[in-house]
């Protein structure tokens, strides 16, 4: 909640004047033309964070330094002052600000640049209550998101002297195709259409579609790893089946078929052929053979060892007889050496020398060739068994083919027995396919959580996007502006306006009155004299914040009206040709019921709204009007002073 408690003007040599109001009543400041009446909507408009001066150019644009506005707010007071701008610029940074319970007017040389304009839109809008609500444009259309700020919602708080009387645009500044749009795009929003909580769930909803697709890709990269694993396990499935491996059904999901297959692969398969029992013959030869096979094992075995002690030999052999070579050196010395002494000079050594001596290298000169010679005599007998078991694993081999043809005749006489084998065999191939497909599938990670997130995710999902949806906000939309139209059609009644007599509606698209007649739909551009436009502004404008207080939404809870009385008459008006005194009565009549309304508008309201009207009338016949007076511009009083110098 913002109302204004003062308008303050700074001269340029630091006088100060400041023009009061009272918070939650109607403010009425009445005087002659071209006393700066009407340049009160640009000072509040500059002082609010507009990106330029809207103050018409002359004595209060050259003769101010600073303006400034006393505001009430929920948590105390507010002084916000903006310098003007110098020479032919349009805005200026420099803004003070100051906040406590209660705030005195500072004087001119306390101003200084505390912040600036968008820090001062900030503060403004947080004081309001304004939400970070965020306007998504529809799908399919390039206008970027839109954030609403203290100046979309000043839109409904001002009308100045030339929209007041505007029959194609009812809100301030909407004549601007941009702005238009703006206040269709945040006018749900600031009638609570749209609330604090929708937008908490907008960003929910936008939270939750984040998380819904990193689960899809976390899924889409688990079924990408997989790849055809799901059908080459069906397959092998299948093929196990056929051979008797398993009964597995084929909807059993992916988890259950790769344990299966692990089960099979681990499983030892029986052998058929020794099941069948009706040939005595075959299961002799059938052991034969397993005796065979374990005897060629055993033998390949030994050889192996064999020659791997062979090579051993052959090397030790190479390595011994290169170091026998190296030693044979030592011939060239004496046999003898006096002590411990130097083998090629004979001068004796210090003890603690670590060189050999010549009797140390004959010793083991003498023990390398003695094992060189056990070796070598050892290495013919290392070939000899080799050769035998070479031998052996021959013969062995042999057994085994002739074995072979024999259990291939029996099998032949015996058509079951070969129907086993076959068996057997194909048996042998699917395990075998299985446990290369194993051993190959990469490691597929458990996707059950994440399924199980991924479901409830878009239950969420579904009602947060319902919640959100178009069609909920047009129906609160709808409820909203039913409200707002009942205050609507209540005060044009009251005050007499054209086709009051039918239901009246703000139209959302058009932001315009319409009044729904039994013929057609009437927009108000389409209603006839000056008397009905300036009347449709100002019902429409008390209605609507009618509902912004009751509902305590988040826009300043004050009017302003510039010159309402300018449609019906002139403050000079008298008696002349053509202007009767019926006729100025009749006017007077008419404006006195626009006053009369606000005035009961603002009481029924109990201090949560404020009108400020700056007008040429002032009604001496009538005390309420009277008692809202806060200043009479008249006879030299003006809003800036004629002695204020221009900029120094």
């Amino acid at each position: 909640m913002i109302q204004i408690r003062a308008i303050a003007t700074y001269s340029h040599d630091g006088r100060q004047r400041v023009v009061p109001f009272e918070p939650g009543r109607v403010n009425i400041i009445s005087g002659d033309s071209r006393t700066g009446k009407s340049a009160i909507l640009g000072i509040i408009e500059y002082c609010f964070g507009s990106s330029e001066i809207d103050v018409p150019e002359g004595k209060v644009r050259r003769n101010v330094a600073w303006f400034g506005l006393l505001l009430q707010t929920r948590r105390g007071q507010a002084f916000v002052a903006r310098q003007l701008p110098k020479g032919d610029r349009k805005s200026n940074e420099a803004v003070y600000v100051q906040t406590d319970i209660e705030v005195e007017i500072p004087p001119a040389s306390a101003l200084r640049q505390t912040t600036n304009r968008e820090g001062l839109r900030s503060l403004l809008g947080s004081w309001v209550g304004l939400s970070d609500y965020l306007h998504e444009p529809p799908p399919g259309q390039t206008r970027v998101p839109l954030a609403a700020t203290i100046s979309h919602a000043l839109t409904f708080c001002l009308q100045s002297q030339n929209e007041i009387a505007q029959r194609r645009h009812l809100f301030h500044g909407s004549s601007d195709r941009f702005l238009a749009q703006a206040i269709k795009d945040t006018l749900p929003y600031f009638l609570g259409a749209v609330s604090d909580d929708y937008v908490a769930q907008q960003q929910e909803l936008k939270r939750v579609r984040v998380e819904i697709r990193q689960v899809e890709r976390r899924l889409a990269e688990a079924a990408a790893i997989r790849g055809e694993g799901v059908g080459r396990a069906d397959t092998l499935l299948a093929e196990a089946k056929a051979v008797g491996l398993t009964k597995l059904d084929d909807s059993a999901p992916w988890q259950e078929k790769i344990s299966v297959l692990r089960m099979i692969q681990s499983t030892p398969i029986p052998s058929e052929a020794t099941e069948v029992g009706e040939d005595a013959e075959f299961r002799r030869l059938s052991v034969v053979r397993g005796e065979l096979v374990q005897e060629q094992r055993a033998l390949q075995s030994t050889l192996e060892r064999a020659r791997s002690f062979e090579g051993n030999s052959v090397g030790y052999s190479a390595e011994a007889r290169e170091h026998a070579s190296r030693l044979n050196a030592v011939s060239v010395f004496e046999h003898e050496a006096p002590g411990h002494s130097c083998p090629l000079c004979l001068q004796g050594l210090p003890e603690d020398s670590q060189v050999p001596s010549i009797g140390d290298l004959r010793a083991a000169q003498n023990y390398i060739d003695e094992r060189s010679g056990a070796i070598d005599s050892a290495t013919p007998r290392i070939a000899t068994a080799i050769q035998d078991v070479e031998t052996k694993l021959a013969d062995v081999r042999r057994r085994i083919e002739d074995n072979r043809v024999m259990l291939t005749a029996v099998k032949r006489a015996n058509q079951r027995l070969q129907l086993a084998t076959d068996i057997e065999a194909r048996r042998a191939l699917v395990l075998g396919r299985i446990s290369l497909y194993m051993e190959n599938i990469p490691q597929m990670p458990d996707v059950s959580e994440q399924q199980a997130r991924l479901k409830e995710l878009r239950v969420k999902e579904a009602e947060l996007d319902e919640a959100v949806s178009a069609d909920t906000i047009q129906a609160k939309m709808e409820s909203c502006l039913s409200n707002v139209n009942r205050y609507l059609s209540d005060y044009a009644e009251r005050i007499d306006l054209e086709y009051s007599n039918f239901p009246l509606r703000l139209d959302p698209r058009a932001l315009s009155i319409v009044a729904d007649t039994p013929d057609r739909p009437v927009p108000m551009r389409e209603i006839g004299s000056g008397e009905n436009h300036v009347g449709y502004h100002i019902v429409a404008h008390l209605a609507l914040h009618t509902w912004f207080a009751n509902r305590d939404r988040p826009v300043p809870a004050f009017l302003l009206l510039d010159q309402l009385s300018q449609a019906h008459f002139s403050p000079d008006s008298a008696p002349s040709e053509g202007v009767t005194q019926e006729k100025i009565d009749a006017d007077r009549k008419a404006v006195k019921r626009l006053f009369g309304l606000i005035f009961d508008v603002v009481e029924s309201l109990n201090g949560k709204f404020q009108v400020i009207i700056t007008d040429h009338p002032d009604f001496s016949d009538d005390t309420r009007f009277q008692s809202a007076v806060r200043e009479r511009w008249r006879n030299g009083l003006k809003l800036v002073p004629e002695d204020w110098p221009s900029e120094l």
